[in-house]
């Protein structure tokens, strides 16, 4: 059974989405303030009186390691706090999208989402593919164990470990043997599912210096991989460099080339090239072009996505073109067209499902979206165990913009030099660093920085610290708001999506899957 395409699923998942949307946007009303505020004014704007003042009483005496336990739920914090606190605590718990990977009950997924059995019965062919070798060599020697993570950071080859075993799955049910990497970068994903899962790879990646790296360490491990297996032999990926624009026509051509590539570079036939797209934390805009192109044609059997960096999508408006009539004194109002704009090139990043578009309220601001990109569970485990020596640049960075505001107001929210402030860093060593890149006349000088103003701005770094963390708490609202509507862009258009926490978010803190696949 499917819904129409076009039409709101009225499955529980599809619905109680709506409604969390709903909920969420109700909460942001009232305390959205904090999201959209910049911590580098908070003296300069006095962010911390804005606060309710039964918060303020609370809080000023509260030390960041017990409000970390408070904000993580641990039942040993011993800090009192107000209702509305507590409440906020809980409504934010509620209603934020499940990032606990060990959870079962974390997977939301339409349920419309059914398989065939035909198509069932056509995978277990696809799934002998796997050379069933290499996994006796990854147990017995321990240098091919290793191979793979040549070249990789522990983060990145933890992430790349998990999502290829998702990706060579989606490829599996979906009996599609062609995958499409986009943003692939160094090809490190792309040398596992081709080489481990036996699948077709094509890599596309704007950067021609990574894409020239990639070819190289593909036939570097190709070669360490004959080492020990002489007769293996498997089509290493395909790269090709690309930049991604969402438009019907470059939709279009860009699937006749991948078809074209596919039958070409790895010798199939035109109906092989059926593919899956995939992308570990596609940038920005990139992530919902991906979507646009999945939906929007027929080649594209299923999509497996990570995004990040929520701050850099193009923020999509709706403006109502009314018409107003009078007729005996009677005014009618009628809603006669939608015009949609977004802030570059028509490219529509957010929100892309109809539900968010025609609600009366569905922005997000760039900062909410930029704190949305960090993870709360390594955040409170900081605050936990006191180990939050490098949030105190907050409060240096909140005291130096008011040092440079007084010189200038041409310097407000200047981009400064990234000061990693460890241990034992004072905030001369900070200014000094932050603006070393300044002309000499508008860089700090003793008398701006040791004066009894800017000595007090820094004695409530307690007030910077628990203020940034009230932040957080209300960030993972935002990425669920960001997430839902990308599953209700999916499901609108009977795509069936699944979202599932894949990774574990202390190690990889935007760890959410989308996926969907197509059943015919």
């Amino acid at each position: 059974m499917a819904a129409p395409t076009g039409i709101q699923c009225t499955c529980k998942v599809c619905t109680r989405i709506r409604v969390t949307i709903d909920q969420i946007f109700c909460v942001l009303d009232v305390y959205g303030w904090l999201l959209n505020s910049y911590v580098v004014d908070f003296f300069q704007e006095k962010l911390w009186d804005k606060l309710p003042k039964s918060w303020r009483f609370a809080l000023q005496d509260t030390p960041p390691e017990e409000f970390g336990k408070w904000l993580a739920g641990d039942i040993s914090c011993t800090c009192v706090l107000p209702l509305t606190l507590l409440a906020l605590r809980q409504v934010t718990s509620i209603l934020q999208v499940n990032r606990n990977h060990g959870d079962p009950e974390s997977i939301l997924a339409c349920e419309y989402n059914k398989t065939s059995t035909s198509n069932n019965n056509n995978n277990k062919a696809f799934e002998k593919n796997k050379n069933d070798v290499f996994d006796e060599l990854y147990a017995q020697d321990h240098k091919f164990n290793i191979l793979f993570s040549k070249h990789i950071k522990k983060k990145k080859r933890y992430e790349i470990e998990e999502i290829a075993q998702v990706c060579a799955d989606c490829a599996c049910e979906a009996n599609c043997k062609c995958i499409v990497d986009i943003g692939s970068g160094m090809g490190h994903l792309a040398r596992i599912l081709a080489f481990q899962h036996g699948l077709y790879v094509t890599c596309i990646e704007q950067d021609y210096v990574l894409l020239q790296q990639a070819r190289k360490w593909d036939q570097e491990l190709l070669m360490s991989i004959r080492k020990y297996i002489p007769n293996f032999y498997q089509k290493c990926p395909q790269h090709f460099t690309a930049k991604l624009e969402s438009s019907n026509l470059v939709e279009s051509e860009l699937a006749s080339q991948l078809k074209e590539l596919f039958q070409n570079e790895f010798d199939l036939s035109e109906t092989e090239t059926k593919f899956g797209l995939i992308g570990l934390h596609p940038c920005g805009d990139l992530a919902p072009i991906l979507l646009k192109l999945y939906s929007s044609r027929s080649e594209a059997k299923f999509i497996c996505i990570v995004g990040c960096c929520y701050m850099k999508l193009t923020l999509q408006f709706v403006y109502f073109c009314i018409e107003y009539t009078c007729v005996d004194g009677i005014i009618t109002i009628n809603i006669i067209s939608l015009i949609f704009r977004s802030e570059v090139n028509g490219l529509k990043g957010y929100p892309l499902s109809k539900y968010l578009l025609l609600r009366k309220n569905h922005s997000l601001s760039y900062t909410s979206l930029e704190v949305a990109c960090h993870a709360i569970e390594k955040y409170c485990d900081k605050l936990k165990n006191g180990n939050y020596e490098d949030l105190i640049v907050h409060t240096y960075r909140g005291a130096l913009e008011t040092i440079l505001i007084e010189k200038s107001e041409k310097l407000r929210h200047s981009q400064l030099r990234n000061v990693k402030v460890t241990k034992g860093m004072t905030f001369e060593q900070y200014c000094k660093a932050a603006t070393a890149h300044f002309e000499t006349y508008l860089q700090p000088q003793d008398s701006d920085i040791n004066n009894t103003k800017i000595i007090g701005f820094l004695n409530r770094w307690k007030q910077v610290i628990v203020f940034g963390s009230l932040r957080m708490m209300l960030a993972p609202l935002v990425e669920t708001i960001v997430l839902y509507d990308r599953f209700l862009f999916l499901s609108e258009k009977n795509l069936t999506p699944t979202l599932k926490p894949v990774f574990d978010s202390r190690m990889s803190p935007r760890n959410l899957v989308l996926m969907s696949r197509k059943n015919n």
